[in-house]
């Protein structure tokens, strides 16, 4: 039993460390972003077969470009704020979904969707 609750404690653990950093990072962003004019940044993720990406990050106003190092810090915290909101969505058919962040009011609203096979059998034996 004692190896169950070592288990669960270092997962709890691990958790909390990542949403700390998630904090952080948001911090960070906040900053950048903000000192760029940015407005709103939206991320577009996409999860299926096991694995999944960013599919577009959409930054207002159009006039700002993020320079590459910036754009990929601004996917990975996309990807981690979603994926700790709906974990495990990069499987089996997947899920997809857009984070849009209001820069102003610091503001973040994710809109998510999980695909799925449904099967309905019918069975006639010995009719």
């Amino acid at each position: 039993m004692t190896q169950v609750n070592d288990f669960y404690a270092q997962m709890l653990d691990s958790q909390r460390r990542a949403a700390e950093q998630r904090v952080e990072t948001r911090a960070a962003l906040l900053s950048d972003l903000r000192a760029l004019g940015v407005a709103s940044i939206e991320v577009e993720y996409e999860g299926y077969g096991d694995s999944g990406n960013v599919e577009d990050v959409v930054v207002t106003p159009d006039t700002i470009t993020l320079t590459d190092e910036l754009r990929r810090r601004v996917e990975d915290f996309g990807w981690d704020f979603a994926y700790a909101l709906s974990p495990g969505f990069e499987n089996n058919e997947g899920g997809y979904g857009e984070l849009t962040w209001a820069l102003e009011a610091d503001k973040i609203d994710v809109s998510h969707s999980n695909r799925y096979i449904e099967t309905d059998t019918t069975e006639h034996e010995g009719l």
